[in-house]
């Protein structure tokens, strides 16, 4: 069965403000659930609701001894009562000619009486109403009627409160969003900084910050540490002979091919050009011996587009001297490898020398710790 119900004059923008508290179909709330209550104790009557109305329908956010949870828009009298901004009270429905063909009066549940209040926000939009009703005639005194008002104001007050929170909220998100937008964008300067673009190994700014570190922890704890400094051999001879994107590609693969023999503690970066580094904390100089024999057979074993590639490599063993002196002595040892024919290993104490087919060196390394 289809009611006509009237429309106020500002109906699309009550629509649109009833919308923005965004209380339609919500839980149950016990606030809401002990007004209704409340009201219908101060009427007198034994039902009492807390009601929205949208375009087609009242919801009851609240409902004392009330059944349904909705009845159609023109099936209730609070149709009528958010036309106006005072209280509609009626004695006997029956007798009052603006309510008594009204589905809730002709139709079961039959109501008789009636006293609701509209329900106001602060810029005048009626959303709904708080009423109290009853199967039969009643009056109710004018002190009864400011006190249904006065409970009506609560429910204004739960509302605007609700929207202060989810405008909180929103805020906390939108909040929330930019500080997730702002780290990202620091983690990715980080990277940028801290990154070789062409390798994706760390670049030299990230090795001088992590040499400092792991030179410190080293002395606190006076726990070993190594450092291998690499270099490509005859590298700009094959830059020029095959072009600088070849070179790229190799400086890549070198770069690949590094990653994959060192363990996950281990700092592996481009120190720049075709120059490359390992830091190796918690490592002696015969682990470090070891590690760099197998990146020196990894790279060798490996050739690249019919070029053969090998390395030079300097060892350096931390022993109280500054982070400048350890990558000076690596740096040093990785000199004395190429004038002994690149393809080699020396250590920084000069005490011992590894070559592709011959190894000379003191007492043979002892396995690298893992």
């Amino acid at each position: 069965m289809t009611y006509t119900f009237p429309l106020p004059e500002n109906e699309s923008e009550r629509l649109l403000a009833l919308e923005d508290y965004d209380i339609l179909d919500t839980l149950p709330e016990q606030a809401y659930d002990d007004i209704a209550r409340l009201a219908a104790f101060i009427c007198g009557v034994d039902k009492a609701m807390i009601a929205f109305l949208d375009a087609e329908r009242k919801w009851h956010k609240a409902r004392y001894n009330i059944a349904a949870e909705e009845v159609p828009r023109g099936f209730a009298i609070c149709s009528r009562t958010i036309m106006g901004s005072e209280p509609l009270i009626v004695p006997d429905t029956l007798e009052d000619s603006r309510v008594k063909d009204i589905g809730m009066v002709t139709h079961p549940p039959h109501v008789r009486f009636y006293a609701g209040v509209p329900l106001i926000d602060d810029a005048g939009m009626v959303l709904g109403t708080l009423c109290a009703v009853d199967t039969r005639p009643q009056t109710i005194s004018e002190e009864q009627t400011r006190a249904l008002t006065a409970l009506g104001n609560q429910v204004m007050q739960l509302l605007r409160l609700r929207k202060s929170l989810k405008v909180l909220e929103a805020r906390e998100r939108q909040l929330y969003e930019s500080r997730q937008r702002l780290d990202s964008a620091n983690s990715e300067l980080r990277r940028l900084t801290l990154t070789d673009e062409l390798t994706g190994l760390n670049n030299r700014r990230a090795f001088n910050s992590e040499l400092s570190q792991e030179i410190h922890h080293a002395g606190i704890r006076e726990t070993p540490l190594s450092l291998l400094v690499i270099d490509i051999d005859h590298f700009k001879i094959l830059n020029d002979n095959r072009g600088h994107s070849f070179g790229d590609q190799v400086l890549i693969r070198v770069a690949e091919l590094l990653q994959q023999r060192v363990r996950h503690q281990d700092f592996c970066a481009r120190y720049g050009g075709e120059e490359f580094v390992i830091l190796l904390p918690d490592t002696p100089l015969q682990g470090a011996l070891k590690l760099a024999e197998a990146c020196r057979q990894s790279i060798e074993e490996n050739a690249f587009d019919g070029e053969q590639l090998t390395i030079s490599i300097g060892v350096a063993e931390y022993k109280g001297q500054t982070a400048e002196a350890l990558f000076d002595s690596a740096d040093k040892a990785l000199l004395d490898a190429k004038r002994q024919g690149r393809n080699c290993i020396v250590s920084g104490s000069a005490t011992s020398s590894t070559t592709g087919q011959v190894t000379v060196t003191a007492p043979a390394p002892n396995p690298q710790k893992d």
